[in-house]
């Protein structure tokens, strides 16, 4: 379906409708439940007697913790709602504006930290600051995020990939961003992303992924099944390894052990079902379960087809489940899956080819899964263990064909490739708060891998196959780290450690320092200062990459290479400028050695530009470890924590990434855009009779600097009637500035025991035409602009029950 400002319009005005449907009926006093537990955040043990406290309220409500650290407070108006947090011997936790609905209870997680000196009569208060992580080793370069705002920030489409894009440090480029949620931070390839769930790695959790690429399309995770997680963007504390540029540490919530809770979308993107609730009436254990299934797969199987010639459709599911015990710990369950296709078959009649690329047929599919097992037992009052074991399965498989107008129109098979990759990985990690000053963090990696890839293509003329991969096997990767945690007083805190990894398939090692320490100068303002250094192998295939040299059998040279190391270095400064707005300032420094790039004297070919491993069979990729690169930049950022039923989040970064090759020249990198900014703004306001349902209006802006270009040379072009790419300026050139304005439109109806959600998104509603990249057309005779996504709106119908 084309997209046009008509078909805009009437998607508006369908929503109008259904908001003048939806809030036509009788309005009464609405309440739910306000629920939790309450633990110490260095041990997490459970705090029993913290005093619980919603202060919004016209009538102030609250209650104490029971033995296990919970509390349950019933009958709280639907609505923002303020909660104050206090526990002899701790700092003071408020959490602002948390959204209570008529759908569901609201279970929180509060962490409380202890203070120094329990005989001080000073209250120490600390307010839910997201600029600062849920982990508390993490000290810059970190930030937790909540689920909502994976709904509330515009085209975010419940996606924390697309929601963390709008943070500084991270940048859009590299290609199609607006198809795409690839995570590119401080002017690092995504592929240097780490996903970790519950905390254990985990293959990339996108539809439509590269191999080796942490992004993709659509998002296989919901919104609905995830807690509050954080996100790094580098420097990161010792317990992660196998990273080298961000980090997303999710976390999926428990269901609810009292109740059963439903939930239903549907939408532009997907339909999507929710299910939670407990085991039973005596027993604390909960299940929660998620499935969705693409909208385009499902009108194509009643004969529509929207999307044009290109098919894409997809189906994932998630779930948890809590089995907590009496003495032995508490045990959970929980699983990722997801697949999806995308095709495009040609026809046999040339007359219907607007172009040679009419010929071409494909086929693309992949299945992505993670089942996992997590166990935590408290040991000691001041101890825990937490173990998680999880098996993994990531398979992508595709298919090129094309016809042959001069033979009858036959179909000739010309690339086929498959990758299958079964990982089984185990982690555990001790945690010991020593005392109010000290905590204590040991832990071990364990991941093997079994393999098998093949790629190859067909030569018509030769009529042979051409194969660049073709192996199969398996491999470990060990790591261990230890971390401590000093308070030195109420201003000083030193985080330090190390990080221990061992690639098995060629016995190259890594062990990295890290230290990050933070001065507290008064409540409203601090330093920190971070240093570590970080390692990642490639994807396993690029090992096992076939050259061949005229004459020769074919070789695997890359197989004996080192892993890519990343020196990084973080100074930053937090201002609390009023009671919700905090200003944050972080200058970086990134060394990259130990760099892949190609061995050929002259060539200016690294793989710190490469997005997935189809960059690398591209060229002829016979790699030394002699590359390095370089990044360095300032983020800033100013954000308006939501309150007074309005927020703000102003972000800027200004870099530079630069990387050497083999000819010792220094080129910009491919991900080099050098400046961003991102503006979000969002209000909300309680409408109906009773103030009940609440309309809120979000904008988003992004300027940034256009996407790095290697010039097109247009004379050896005409030449050779294609294009061809000047290399030796590799990445010089710069695509225009990159600027898009999206608005989110969204309308909560509160009913009894029920909550309808209707969204609409609004991507990049001026329609501007931003370059993806060039080509030469011969057709034309001249260089041609692909822009990316023009206007393009969302729209989801929500309900929770």
């Amino acid at each position: 379906m084309k997209i046009t400002l008509k078909n805009l319009f009437l998607a508006i005005y369908v929503l109008v409708l259904l908001l003048i449907t939806f809030s036509a009926s009788a309005q009464t006093t609405l309440t739910q439940t306000i629920k939790g537990t309450v633990i110490d955040k260095d041990s997490e043990m459970p705090l029993i007697g913290a005093n619980v406290i919603i202060i919004s309220t016209t009538e102030m409500m609250g209650t104490s913790t029971d033995i296990d650290g919970n509390f349950r407070i019933e009958s709280v108006p639907i609505g923002r709602h303020s909660i104050q947090i206090s526990y002899l011997g701790y700092e003071e936790s408020n959490l602002q504006s948390v959204l209570l609905t008529s759908g569901k209870e609201l279970s929180l997680n509060i962490e409380m930290l202890e203070v120094l000196n329990q005989m001080t009569e000073v209250v120490v208060t600390a307010q839910h600051d997201k600029t600062k992580p849920i982990n508390e080793l993490a000290t810059v370069s970190a930030r937790s995020f909540s689920v909502e705002e994976t709904a509330r920030y515009a085209s975010s489409l419940f996606d924390p990939a697309r929601m963390a894009q709008n943070y500084a440090g991270v940048t859009v480029g590299g290609g199609s961003s607006d198809l795409f949620n690839e995570i590119i931070v401080r002017g690092n390839s995504p592929k240097g992303v780490m996903w970790r769930l519950e905390g254990i790695e985990i293959p990339n959790p996108n539809h439509f992924g590269g191999m080796g690429n942490s992004g993709g399309g659509i998002s296989m995770l919901s919104s609905t099944t995830l807690s509050n997680s954080d996100f790094y963007t580098g420097a990161f504390p010792a317990e992660f390894g196998n990273a080298t540029s961000g980090v997303f540490d999710l976390n999926m919530r428990k269901g609810n052990n009292e109740k059963r809770e439903y939930s239903f979308m549907l939408g532009a993107l997907g339909v999507e079902a929710g299910l939670e609730g407990p085991f039973g009436k005596n027993y604390n254990g909960s299940y929660l379960l998620n499935y969705r299934y693409s909208t385009l797969g499902l009108l194509n199987a009643v004969g529509l087809n929207p999307a044009g010639d290109v098919l894409p459709a997809y189906e994932d599911l998630s779930f948890k489940v809590n089995l907590p015990t009496k003495g032995y710990g508490n045990f959970a369950i929980f699983g990722l899956a997801g697949k999806n296709i995308a095709s495009q078959t040609a026809e046999a009649d040339s007359t219907k080819w607007v172009d040679e690329d009419g010929k071409w047929s494909f086929e693309e599919r992949q299945k992505v899964g993670t089942i996992g097992v997590s166990h935590k037992l408290i040991l000691t009052p001041t101890s825990y263990l937490r173990t998680v074991v999880a098996a993994s399965s990531d398979a992508y498989e595709s298919e090129e064909s094309y016809f042959d107008v001069e033979n009858n129109y036959k179909e000739i098979l010309d690339e086929v490739s498959n990758f299958d990759n079964k990982i089984l990985r185990a982690t555990t990690t001790y945690t010991n708060k020593i005392n109010a000053k000290n905590t204590f963090q040991a832990g071990g990696i364990f991941t093997n891998q079994k393999f098998s890839f093949e790629s190859k293509e067909y030569y018509e003329d030769e009529d042979v196959w051409e194969s660049y991969l073709n192996n199969e096997g398996q491999t470990q990767l060990y790591q261990a780290y230890a971390h401590w945690k000093h308070r030195f007083d109420e201003k000083w805190t030193l985080n330090s450690g190390v990080h221990y990894t061992y690639f098995g398939l060629n016995g190259s090692q890594s062990l990295e320092p890290r230290a990050a320490i933070k001065f507290q100068a008064s409540p409203k303002q601090s330093w920190s200062a971070a240093v570590g250094l970080h390692s990642k192998p490639e994807h396993i295939s690029f090992y096992f990459a076939e050259t061949t040299e005229e004459g020769q059998p074919k070789t695997s040279p890359n197989r004996d290479l080192d892993m890519t190391k990343s020196l990084q270095a973080v100074i930053g400064f937090d201002q609390k400028l009023g009671k919700d707005l905090r200003l944050k300032i972080e200058t970086y420094y990134q060394h990259l050695y130990d760099v892949p790039i190609v061995n050929e004297p002259g060539s200016t070919s690294s793989i710190i530009n490469t997005q997935d491993i189809w960059d690398i069979l591209g060229e002829n990729f016979e790699a030394t470890n002699e590359g390095t690169a370089r990044n360095y930049g300032v983020d800033i950022t100013i954000e308006k924590f939501f309150s007074k039923n309005y927020y703000f989040l102003i972000s800027g970064s200004v870099f530079d990434s630069k990387y050497t090759p083999k000819d010792g020249n220094e080129y910009h990198t491919r991900y080099a855009s050098n400046y961003q900014s991102n503006v979000l703004v969002g209000k909300e306001w309680k409408v109906g009779k009773s103030k009940k349902n609440i309309f809120g209006i979000n904008g988003k802006s992004v300027f940034a600097g256009g996407n790095r270009i290697t010039p097109i040379d247009l004379e050896a072009s005409r030449a050779a009637d294609e294009t061809v790419l000047d290399y030796s300026q590799r990445f010089e050139e710069h695509a225009p500035a990159y600027w898009r304005f999206d608005v989110g439109i969204s309308y909560k109806i509160n009913k009894k025991r029920m909550t309808h959600s209707i969204l609409l998104d609004i991507q990049n509603v001026t329609n501007h035409e931003n370059v993806d990249y060039q080509y030469f057309s011969s057709g034309a005779d001249k260089i041609v602009n692909v822009t990316q996504t023009g206007l393009f709106p969302t729209f989801n119908y929500r309900i929770e029950f």
